[in-house]
Formats: C-alpha cells, sequence, structure tokens
C-alpha cells in the first residue's frame, strides 16, 4: 500500500500517463482478420448458396432444438460454476439472479468490440454490486475465479483436436502441438497464482488508479480505492489458494466445454453429417478464442471466416461447414443476444428500483 509523504500525497509521480498503441499488434490482428475473411470468401465463392440454404432446410429442427436447449443449459451449469467462486468469498446469490446476470453479460459481450470486455469484467461486475450490494474488489476476485480455468480447458480441447488431426502426418508437428499445450497448461495454472500471491503490478496499478481519479476530480476517493485493490488482490488470492474448490471448479469448466461439444454434434447431426472428434473439440474452441480479437461486436465475420475454413480443413463438406456455422452462430449470437437484451432490460428495472429505495431510506 502507497504511503503519505511529506507533502501528503501517496509517493507515485505526478506525471500525465500517456497511453500507447501498439501499431504492430494491431497490424497483426487487422492482417489476420484479412487472411480469414478472405479464406471463407474464398469458400463460399465456391459452393453454391443454395446447396447450403437446401441443407438448413432439410435439417432435423428436433435436434436444433436439443442444440438450444444444450446452450441454455450450459448458462446454467456457468451459474454454478460462478457460486462455487463466488463461496470462496462468502458470497451466495440466488441461482435465478445469477443465470439473469448471465444472459446479460453474453449480450453485452456480443454487442460490445474490443475482447468483448461490456459484459465481462465490466457488465456482471456492475450489475453484481448493484443488485446484491457486493464490494467491486470481491465481485473482481469472484469473476476471476470463474474463469480461472477456462484458458487451460479451451486451449486443450484446441490443441487436442490438432493433435488428433495431425499426429500421423508429423512427428515434429506433434512434439510442437504438445510441448505448447504444456507451455499453456503451465501459464494458466501457476502465473496468475504467482502473480496474486506476490501482488506484482500492484503499485502500478494503484499509481494508475490514483491518475485516474486525479483526472475526475475524486482525490479523495484515492484511500478507499488502493484499499479496494489490495482487498481484490487478497481475495482473488483466497480462491486460487483453495485447491479443492479451484478443482471443483475446472470440473464445471470441463462439463460446459463437454456441452459445447455436444452442441456442434447436435448441430452436425441435424444436418445428416457425422463430425469426427478432433473436428469437435476444434470446433467448440476455436471461437471462443477467435472472438476474443478486438475487431468487431462478437467477434462477427472473424468467427464465421475461422470457423467455415477449420472445418473445411478437416474435412466437413463446405456447404455443411456454411450452414453448421449458420446455425451455431444464430443460436450462440442472435438469440442469446435476444434472450440477454431482455435479461438485461428486467435487470435495470431491478436495479433502477433498488437504488430509489435505497435514495428514499437515506433521505
Amino acid at each position: 500500500m502507497p504511503e503519505l509523504d511529506a507533502t501528503g500525497n501517496f509517493g507515485v509521480s505526478m506525471d500525465e500517463y500517456k497511453p500507447k498503441i501498439n501499431l504492430r499488434k494491431m497490424a497483426v490482428v487487422v492482417i489476420l482478420a484479412i487472411v480469414l475473411m478472405t479464406v471463407a470468401g474464398w469458400l463460399l465463392a465456391r459452393e453454391n448458396f443454395y446447396q447450403m440454404f437446401e441443407a438448413i432446410r432439410s435439417a432435423n429442427y428436433a435436434l436444433i432444438a436439443s442444440a438450444i436447449a444444450t446452450y441454455f443449459i450450459s448458462v446454467a451449469i456457468w451459474a454454478g460454476r460462478w457460486q462455487t467462486a463466488l463461496s470462496f468469498i462468502n458470497y451466495r446469490i440466488s441461482f435465478s439472479t445469477r443465470y439473469l446476470i448471465l444472459c446479460a453479460t453474453v449480450f453485452l459481450n456480443n454487442i460490445t468490440p474490443g475482447a468483448r470486455v461490456g459484459g465481462d469484467p465490466f457488465g456482471r461486475l456492475y450489475m453484481l454490486h448493484k443488485l446484491e450490494n457486493t464490494s467491486y474488489s470481491s465481485g473482481m476476485a469472484s469473476l476471476i475465479g470463474d474463469f480461472a480455468l477456462t484458458p487451460l480447458v479451451v486451449v486443450s480441447f484446441l490443441m487436442a483436436g490438432l493433435f488428433l488431426q495431425f499426429w500421423k502426418g508429423s512427428l515434429q508437428l506433434s512434439l510442437l502441438l504438445i510441448a505448447a499445450w504444456l507451455l499453456a497448461s503451465l501459464g494458466t495454472v501457476f502465473i496468475p497464482r504467482i502473480f496474486f500471491k506476490k501482488r506484482i503490478a500492484v503499485k502500478g496499478i494503484s499509481n494508475i488508479a490514483r491518475r485516474v481519479l486525479g483526472w475526475f476530480g475524486r482525490h479523495k476517493d484515492v484511500q478507499a480505492t488502493l484499499e479496494g485493490i489490495e482487498a481484490f488482490y487478497s481475495s482473488t488470492y483466497t480462491i486460487m489458494d483453495k485447491w479443492q474448490k479451484v478443482l471443483l471448479i475446472g470440473s464445471w469448466t470441463l462439463l460446459t466445454g463437454g456441452l459445447d461439444i455436444f452442441r456442434f454434434y447436435a448441430i452436425f447431426l441435424a444436418l445428416g453429417y457425422h463430425p469426427t472428434l478432433p473436428t469437435l473439440l476444434v470446433a467448440s474452441s476455436l471461437p471462443i478464442i477467435v472472438g476474443l480479437i478486438p475487431l468487431l461486436p462478437g467477434g462477427l465475420v472473424l468467427v464465421e471466416g475461422s470457423l467455415i475454413s477449420i472445418m473445411v480443413l478437416f474435412g466437413v463438406p463446405p456447404n455443411v461447414a456454411m450452414a453448421a456455422t449458420v446455425i451455431d452462430r444464430g443460436i450462440m449470437f442472435v438469440m442469446s443476444s435476444i434472450v440477454g437484451a431482455g435479461a438485461f432490460s428486467y435487470l435495470g428495472v431491478k436495479m433502477a428500483a433498488k437504488s430509489q429505495v435505497q435514495y428514499q431510506t437515506k433521505s
């Protein structure tokens, strides 16, 4: 915690903070998007759109309904995983509230470009605070605990799919995939724990927070904010240090990943196609990674292009790949956004009503 110096400041520099834009990284992202969209466009140009629409028209709608149900069940599993993270810091929230907040979070993620941060962490954290009076530091800690093992599971699914698809063709590629998976696993498991245990960057974060508050003339809030940052580090490490419950979160995460695979399997079966396991593993994990690239809301165009490209690479007929992508994105983007918008509107009314009651009570 920074301490007051003789002038009454917190011992941090008052130089103006100038954010920097890494043009090289942005160029890589733009080039990647162009390549994926070009490949997808080439595939679409080679295929008769009529075949894709015919595949959707003749699909088994009962299986598509099961895919839709699977998605909303996975949100329920997600709500259970979040409660496990909340229990680390002694919070218990009703299932209905958690489910509605998560639906609203998905909606905010879908309409937000820039790594979909509108829902997580900001939107979900704000709704949790307004509805349940949780502190921002504890709420943020629960969100980090909620997603603690998601990168590990997603990367593992992706690597497993690539390995199963290509391991017979090249020993060097197989060893490279295994090495990449091991490095990613070690990084996602141990680096966050060390980061919060050693309180890495806490001074830098405190410095930035103090400057931001200074820009808005909120100097009186500096002490409370710095204490909140310290509480956030402590709460997050408390979550990560409880290995038994972390394993429980891992089980929840594996279950949601399995449901994602089943959703794609049901969609493929509805189109009359029997996919391979590598196709399902990559198709269920790749959109999550690609969707984080900060270009368009919900990863539009980029997710579709990458998904169609990888399916065709794995041997899926182009018309089936396009139809499966249209159906899955219809569930994951369109339908989830409609339901999420309704949930967000309902929660907005609840938050407004609660704020009005609190204001009248204080008056």
